[in-house]
């Protein structure tokens, strides 16, 4: 059973398991102009332990009435078991935002193995696809550098995420890359990863690595293709462009195929290119 009371600050704590381990000082300062002015409007949630009482949600509002210099505060009390105490922590942090990135990760982690399930998880965070919660997860990966560098907004949650899929002797290799901005599209980035973990598996680089006649007059078809496509648009005005479809069978329908065609050829020559530069890496 719950109650509202009023609490002596000096006998409320933090949780020490507190997941948010980072408080925008400049926020908490601005939180507790807020509370001298009109009192803490909402109660924190906290549990009795040893004669004194836990913080389970408002370590931030607790904070801030610190700062304010209030003697005391409003408090639900709940008595709660400690694992309990770990979920609810967990879960408020997160449907508040109030994690980083990496923080939400370990809350993630920390939920499911305690026998919650992705399903359950992404449910719970109103997620429809339970690979947003995977992709989370997979920034544990990540060495505790390069976790700081997302942290800090060097990387983003995208190259995080990539980044991540490779074993840490790599990682760094990824960052050089990402941070010269060899690797300026998600697409260069996805195709440089998928090299680098190509490389892994010897049988499929000898198969890449291997043309046989056939396979080089195609390929020479293809640079043929590129270079030719390459000067009709360089050489080619906007008018003759349209005398084209005005005096021809060439319709736009049939430029969308050709289009589509051409970005099936692209997104193998990007994974080709990403291969070629992780061996050279």
């Amino acid at each position: 059973m719950s109650s509202t009371t009023r609490l002596p600050i000096r006998d409320i704590f933090p949780n020490p398991n507190q997941p948010r381990k980072d408080f925008d000082p400049v926020k908490l300062e601005e939180l507790s102009l807020s509370i001298k002015e009109y009192g803490v409007r909402q109660p924190i949630l906290v549990t009795p332990r040893n004669g004194r009482y836990m913080i389970v949600a408002g370590e931030r509002r607790y904070r801030a009435s610190l700062l304010a210099g209030l003697a005391e505060m409003p408090a639900v009390i709940d008595e709660m078991t400690d694992a309990l105490v770990e979920e609810l922590a967990l879960l408020e942090n997160i449907q508040r935002e109030d994690l980083n990135v990496i923080e939400i990760a370990l809350a993630y982690k920390s939920l499911m193995d305690r026998g919650w399930t992705a399903q359950q998880l992404a449910r719970k965070m109103g997620f429809k696809q339970v690979w947003r919660i995977d992709e989370k997860i997979c920034l544990l990966n990540l060495t505790e550098e390069h976790r700081r560098l997302v942290i800090a907004g060097t990387l983003s949650n995208a190259q995080a995420q990539e980044m991540a899929r490779v074993s840490p002797d790599k990682q760094d290799i990824v960052k050089r890359k990402i941070l010269s901005r060899e690797l300026s599209t998600y697409n260069k980035l996805r195709a440089f990863v998928d090299g680098l973990l190509l490389l892994e598996n010897q049988e499929s680089i000898f198969v890449l690595q291997s043309v046989t006649e056939e396979e080089r007059q195609s390929i020479d078809r293809v640079k043929t293709l590129l270079n030719t496509i390459e000067r009709l648009v360089s050489e080619t005005s906007s008018d003759v462009l349209k005398k084209a479809a005005y005096h021809s069978s060439i319709t736009p329908e049939r430029l969308d195929l050709i289009i589509g065609h051409l970005m099936r050829v692209r997104k193998q020559l990007l994974a080709g290119k990403g291969i070629k530069d992780a061996a050279a890496a």
